[in-house]
């Protein structure tokens, strides 16, 4: 009992904030299997207290709430903050990957400790990022009209992520929309948007199954970038091992997410396409 009382006593108990349903596929391949495998790797002496949905404050909200201290780790979208990660959007351009592990192990690449990304913009911030991954390659899901080519995208209202899918939508003759996940169904719903910017594996964690009609097949309209990070000051005050820990963590999440994401981008499509009655425009 004084072990076990002992044990509670030294564990490192870290809140970790993000504003994805727990159900959303980022959620339950990457955000807690990270935390479950830190967890395991340091025998739960390391624990967290996780606040999903934006419980701790809204998507671009989550770097300053990091910096300050009010999260430990942080995940979300540069995007989300494009002002201060321009550089960190560069995998959600059209055309960058065929699938989310051949995006995701790019990305990390740049982003963990002596990359580029790391350190041309999250060292300068006070920010460590201990695990990185994108999305399978978006597609343009619509309600009701089709978009085939690029042309019939003009005048269309379509969920975006900011940075450079906002860019890519506006080229086309799109109209960017920014929004919270937890939003979408309504917007499609009542006609504040027409469509989104989406991989087919997020669909059913945002029950939009049944408000979504039409899909694109090798649009690849860009994806989107996730990063997790930890403030530098919470992050040297780590022992070492658990530093260790966690960006072995890191390298085991974006293989784990994007096994797993690849797989139901291809199945959920087919289910779509057969269950939910979605056309499906190549």
């Amino acid at each position: 009992i004084a072990s076990s009382a002992r044990a509670r006593q030294d564990a490192i108990v870290l809140r970790f904030g993000d504003d994805l349903p727990k159900t959303h596929p980022i959620s339950v391949y990457a955000s807690k299997f990270w935390m479950d495998t830190v967890e395991r790797l340091t025998n739960k002496r390391v624990q967290f207290q996780w606040y999903p949905s934006a419980q701790l404050g809204k998507g671009r909200d989550v770097l300053a709430l990091v910096q300050a201290g009010a999260i430990d780790v942080g995940s979300i979208g540069p995007s989300y903050t494009p002002d201060k990660l321009p550089l960190s959007a560069v995998a959600e351009l059209p055309g960058m990957f065929n699938s989310s592990c051949a995006g995701s192990g790019a990305v990390w690449s740049l982003l963990r400790r002596g990359g580029i990304l790391d350190q041309k913009e999250y060292a300068p911030l006070g920010l460590h990022v201990v695990f990185g991954l994108t999305n399978p390659p978006y597609e343009i899901q619509t309600v009701n009209r089709a978009v085939a080519a690029p042309a019939d995208m003009k005048g269309l209202r379509l969920k975006t992520l900011g940075g450079a899918s906002d860019e890519a939508a506006l080229r086309l003759g799109a109209v960017p929309v920014q929004m919270a996940v937890s939003d979408l169904f309504l917007a499609l719903q009542r006609g504040t948007v027409d469509g989104r910017f989406g991989a087919f594996t997020s669909v059913y964690a945002n029950s939009t199954q049944d408000v979504l009609n039409h899909s694109t097949v090798g649009a690849d309209i860009g994806s989107f970038v996730l990063t997790t990070y930890i403030g530098e000051a919470r992050w040297k005050s780590l022992p070492p091992d658990v530093q260790d820990a966690m960006l072995q963590a890191g390298d085991e999440t974006w293989k784990n997410f994007c096994k797993e994401a690849d797989a139901e981008n291809a199945s959920q499509a087919q289910q779509l396409q057969e269950k939910n009655h979605w056309v499906l425009h190549t």
